[in-house]
């Protein structure tokens, strides 16, 4: 999913990251992100990614194809550049996360990531 400025500001922020998660979206790029959306979208391990350069929101258009090669292991190694390739262009984007969203990203979302410490206590 791709976004304008200030995506996610509104009423219904928690369901704006519940739905496309079920719906099986795992990245939203965006210019920029309402803070609370930003940290329900880590809640539900949905990647929340910012254009480097806004003007890169212009050139994308609908039905465009998205690829992120490598994000698990770019997330692990803290990186905050994140290649994105649309339509075979690459693109840079910014993840900025805090450690702990960070590890609910890893996770797949927060209740995943709690959940994992709850085994490791097993």
């Amino acid at each position: 999913m791709v976004g304008g400025e200030n995506y996610g500001q509104g009423s219904s922020r928690e369901h704006a990251a519940l739905a496309p998660r079920y719906l099986g979206v795992r990245v939203k790029i965006a210019k920029s992100f309402a803070r609370i959306h930003k940290a329900n979208l880590c809640n539900f391990g949905i990647i929340p990614l910012t254009f480097k350069n806004p003007e890169d929101y212009d050139r994308m258009n609908r039905g465009d194809r998205v690829s992120l090669h490598n994000i698990r292991d770019l997330i692990e190694e803290e990186e905050t550049n994140i290649p994105v390739e649309v339509n075979g262009r690459r693109i840079m984007t910014t993840l900025d996360v805090s450690e702990r969203q960070r590890k609910f990203l890893l996770a797949g979302g927060g209740l995943n990531f709690v959940r994992s410490l709850i085994n490791l206590k097993e």
